[in-house]
């Protein structure tokens, strides 16, 4: 089973609406009883202008539309539903008898998905269907995984932010006395590998420090999670200095 007909398995076709167009009353009703019975959710038009009007209303999943009606064509339907902001993400099934190379041309420059040749049978409508109301269900796992990281990384970095506001003050006082011992010592009274270590942890601290402040002495709105990478960095290196007092 490859992912696509994985995908289809797991779809609540309950949970899915879908538009039928036609002027033609007996066409409406064959698409209504097949499509109900495969337990999608129907709604019907039987003119152009009814078809935007209910497409704003109901928000319909797919699109089933009659290309040849007697107010405005499909075609012409749904140059105005792709142009509308509210149903241009809606997938267009057309429902034709033309075959014609030049009128399928047209109808996907139109915005088609799909089309469906009249007469058609029940297998071919399900199938084609399926594979619309498919695309439909994937796009929206799409767009919840990505809410869902979105909100991950938020609470990162919140997370990031708190750690960051909470060592800032312990850290402005260890600079500090870094600042102190480096003034005070020198190689020839603590040894040159100890110096060096000492040197190196407190400019460290200096750049930690200096990565979160604006040069007016503001706060500078930078990435927290920089900030504890290059705060465990320095740590790394006060310990080293510790151990070497032992």
């Amino acid at each position: 089973m490859d992912l696509g007909e994985r995908l289809e398995s797991k779809i609540n076709r309950s949970d899915y609406k879908i538009l039928i167009v036609d002027d033609v009353v007996s066409n409406v009703l064959l698409l209504k009883i097949l499509l109900t019975n495969e337990k999608f959710q129907v709604c019907t038009a039987n003119c152009g202008n009814m078809c935007i009007e209910q497409a704003k209303a109901e928000k319909p999943d797919l699109i089933l539309l009659d290309v040849m009606m007697p107010d405005i064509s499909g075609f012409d339907t749904a140059v105005i539903l792709k142009k509308d902001p509210e149903t241009a993400d809606i997938p267009i099934i057309f429902l034709t008898a033309l075959n014609n190379p030049s009128d399928l041309v047209h109808g996907f420059q139109v915005g088609a998905n799909d089309f469906l040749t009249k007469p058609f049978n029940k297998e071919e409508l399900v199938v084609r269907v399926m594979h619309q109301i498919a695309l439909v269900a994937a796009k929206r796992l799409i767009q919840q995984q990505n809410e869902e990281l979105r909100a991950t990384i938020s609470n990162r970095d919140k997370m990031y932010s708190v750690i960051a506001h909470d060592l800032r003050s312990p850290m402005a006082s260890i600079r500090m006395v870094l600042n102190l011992v480096v003034t005070a010592v020198s190689p020839d009274t603590v040894g040159p590998e100890l110096f060096e270590l000492l040197d190196k942890a407190n400019k460290e601290s200096e750049e930690v420090h200096g990565s979160t402040t604006c040069s007016s002495g503001r706060r500078a709105r930078q990435d927290d999670s920089t900030w504890c990478c290059r705060t465990s960095t320095w740590a790394t290196s006060c310990r080293a200095w510790s151990t070497s007092l032992r």
